[in-house]
C-alpha cells in the first residue's frame, strides 16, 4: 500500500544553529503523499545500509522507512498498535517495535513482514511473568540474537532476557533505588562489548550491566534519561523532561563530552555511520536530524 504513494518534493534543506558542535538539518525526510508532517515520534533507528526507520503516532503509517538521503521507501503497521513506543533494528536488519498500550513487542523483516510477537495482546503481567509485560518500553538485540527488554513504563520494574527464538531466559531488577533495582526502566542500549545501558528514568540515572544482569556501574548526571543509545565508545542520552537536551558521553566513565540543548520532549536517539544524530520528539512531533559541524 504505502509503496504506491508518490513522493512529496522536500523543501530546500537548510542548516540552523544548534548548541554544541552540531547543526540542525531541516526537512531531511521526503514524506509520501498524504503526510505533511511528523506525528509524535517515539522511536528511530538505522540499519547497516543507513536506512532510517521511524515509529510515530500516525494512524495509517506508524512505521516509516527512508533511505540515507531521506527518500521515502515504504511504511506499514496500520491498525496494529495502540501506543507506539520504541523502535530498534537488529544486526540482521530486522525492525523491532514496542507497544506499551498492548504490552507487546513485534519483530518485522526490513520489508515489514511480521516475524515474531512477544507478550499477549492486552494482557498485563508482573515482574515474574515469562510471557506478559506491563507497559513494555524498549528493547535491544545482542549480536547472538538474545533479546533484552526494558519492561518498565507502568508498575513493572525489570529487564527481561529472551533467547533469539523468543524463549524466556531470565529477568532482573525490581523496584528500588539501590544499584541493580529500577524505578521505570525506560530505555536500553548495548555496546560492542555486550554491556547493557539502562535509562532508569524515575531514579534519574543510567545503569550498566553485563548480560546476566550483573550490575557494573551507574551515572547520575544525565538528568532524567528518556532514551539511551551507544555508538562506538560514545553514550547518547536524551533528557526529555527537565533539560530537554542530548548528552554525549564516554562509555568508559560517563564523562560528558558534548551537550545539545533546545529539544522538545526527546524520547529516542540514534546515530549513523557519518555521525549524524536522529532524535525522536514526542510532544515536539518531530524527528530531528543533527550533523557535525565541519
Amino acid at each position: 500500500m504505502p509503496a504506491l504513494f508518490a513522493l512529496v518534493t522536500a523543501a530546500t534543506v537548510r542548516a540552523e544553529t544548534a548548541a554544541g558542535n552540531y547543526q540542525v538539518v531541516e526537512n531531511w525526510a521526503q514524506f509520501p503523499a498524504g503526510v505533511t508532517a511528523w506525528s509524535p515520534a517515539t522511536g528511530v533507528d538505522l540499519d547497516a545500509q543507513g536506512n532510517i526507520y521511524v515509529f510515530h503516532r500516525h494512524p495509517a503509517m506508524p512505521i516509516m522507512a527512508f533511505d540515507r538521503n531521506g527518500k521515502f521507501l515504504r511504511a506499514w503497521g496500520e491498525g496494529m498498535f495502540k501506543t507506539t513506543h520504541f523502535l530498534r533494528t537488529d544486526p540482521d536488519g530486522n525492525v523491532w517495535v514496542t507497544d506499551r498500550g498492548l504490552h507487546q513487542v513485534f519483530k518485522f523483516s526490513p520489508a515489514g513482514k511480521l516475524l515474531l510477537t512477544l507478550g499477549r495482546k492486552g494482557v498485563v503481567g508482573d515482574n515474574a511473568s515469562h510471557d506478559a509485560f506491563n507497559g513494555v518500553a524498549d528493547l535491544v538485540i545482542a549480536k547472538n540474537g538474545d533479546i533484552f527488554i526494558a519492561d518498565g513504563e507502568s508498575t513493572n520494574t525489570r529487564v527481561v532476557k529472551y533467547s533469539k527464538d523468543g524463549k524466556f531466559v531470565s529477568w532482573w531488577g525490581g523496584l528500588g533505588k539501590e544499584p541493580g533495582k529500577f524505578d521505570e526502566p525506560h530505555s536500553i542500549a548495548i555496546d560492542t562489548e555486550g554491556r547493557l545501558y539502562v535509562g532508569d528514568r524515575r531514579n534519574r540515572r543510567v545503569q550498566v550491566f553485563d548480560q546476566t544482569g550483573k550490575f557494573l556501574q551507574q551515572w547520575t548526571h544525565f538528568g532524567t534519561p528518556w532514551g539511551v543509545f551507544v555508538k562506538g565508545d560514545r553514550l547518547y542520552v536524551v533528557d526529555g523532561t527537565e533539560a530537554n537536551c542530548l548528552y554525549i558521553a564516554s562509555t568508559k566513565d560517563g564523562r560528558i563530552l558534548d551537550k545539545v540543548e533546545g529539544l522538545k520532549n526527546a524520547t529516542a536517539v540514534t546515530v549513523d555511520a557519518q555521525g549524524a544524530i536522529y532524535i525522536g520528539e514526542v510532544n515536539g512531533a518531530n524527528v530531528r536530524k543533527l550533523v557535525p559541524r565541519h
